[in-house]
C-alpha cells in the first residue's frame, strides 16, 4: 500500500515548508501503474535522479534514483529564480502577472541550483496504454489566495504554448490538461507570481487496455523564495524522510 505522510508522524511540528526540501538538480512527477500490495493502482509520485538535492544532499539510488510520494517532498523556488515581467518573453495573458510585477519561474532548461523538474509517463507500458495519460490542473492554492499559477514552454521568441494556467484556462492548449503519450518525458516553465507556500493538486488518468478508466490525484507543494528556519526540533524528526520513500 502508499506510504504515510509525514503528518501523522511527526504531528503539529510539520508545516508543508519543512517537508523534505527538494532544491536542485533532475527530477519528475511522474505516474506509474503498480501493484503495492493492493492490486494495481495508478500512482501519481515525485520521482528524484540520484544527484537531485534533498535537504541538502544528492539523494542516490544510483541512476534510477528514488521515489517520494507527493506530501513528503516541498520543491524550492529560489530567489535566484525571480524575473519581472516584461523582461522576459512572455506574450500572452497565461501567466496572470502584469508588465513590471515579479514571477518567479522554475525554467524548462537545467540551471545551476534549481530543481529541474520534468512531467513524465516514462514507467507506463504502452502495450497497456495505448492512449498514454492525462494530467489536468485541479486546484491551487496561493499564499495570498490570489496569486496566479502557470505551466508553459518556449522556445526563443516564439509564443509560448500555455498547458496550465489558474488565470486564463481559455489561454491553454487544452483546457487545463496536458497529454503525454506512455514512456513520455518532458520539461516545461512554472510560473508563481507570489512568494511562499504554494499548494498545487494535479490528476491523472489514462484508459488501461484502452477501456478502464485509472486516476490518481496528490498535492504538490513549492516553497517560492527564502525558506523559513525550522526549529530544532524538527530538524532532529527529519530524520524520519528516509522512511517515506515509495516501495519499488
Amino acid at each position: 500500500m502508499k506510504l504515510k505522510t509525514l503528518i501523522p508522524l511527526l504531528g503539529s511540528l510539520v508545516t508543508p515548508s519543512f517537508a523534505a526540501l527538494y532544491s536542485a538538480e533532475h527530477g519528475d512527477i511522474g505516474i506509474a501503474y503498480e501493484d503495492e500490495g493492493d492490486g494495481a493502482e495508478f500512482f501519481l509520485h515525485y520521482h528524484l535522479g540520484g544527484d537531485a538535492i534533498l535537504n541538502g544532499a544528492p539523494v542516490g539510488g544510483g541512476e534510477e534514483g528514488e521515489e517520494f510520494e507527493p506530501s513528503a517532498i516541498t520543491t524550492l523556488v529560489p530567489d535566484s529564480t525571480k524575473a519581472t515581467m516584461g523582461s522576459v518573453a512572455i506574450l500572452n495573458s497565461g501567466t496572470g502577472v502584469s508588465d513590471g510585477s515579479p514571477i518567479w519561474i522554475i525554467p524548462q532548461a537545467e540551471a545551476e541550483g534549481v530543481p529541474f523538474l520534468g512531467i513524465a509517463t516514462e514507467e507506463l507500458d504502452g502495450d497497456l496504454f495505448p492512449g498514454g495519460a492525462t494530467f489536468q490542473l485541479m486546484s491551487v492554492t496561493s499564499p495570498s489566495g490570489d496569486g496566479d499559477f502557470s505551466v508553459w514552454q518556449q522556445s526563443g521568441i516564439s509564443p509560448p504554448d500555455f498547458f496550465f494556467s489558474t488565470n486564463s484556462a481559455s489561454s491553454t492548449v487544452d483546457n487545463n490538461k496536458l497529454e503525454m503519450s506512455a514512456g513520455g518525458h518532458d520539461h516545461f516553465n512554472l510560473g508563481f507570481s507570489e512568494e511562499g507556500i504554494w499548494e498545487v493538486e494535479l490528476s491523472v488518468s489514462g484508459l488501461l487496455n484502452g477501456t478502464d478508466l485509472l486516476t490518481d490525484t496528490e498535492t504538490f507543494t513549492f516553497q517560492v523564495g527564502s525558506v523559513p528556519e525550522p526549529s530544532s526540533a524538527l530538524l532532529g524528526l527529519l530524520g524520519a524522510l528516509s522512511l517515506l520513500r515509495r516501495r519499488r
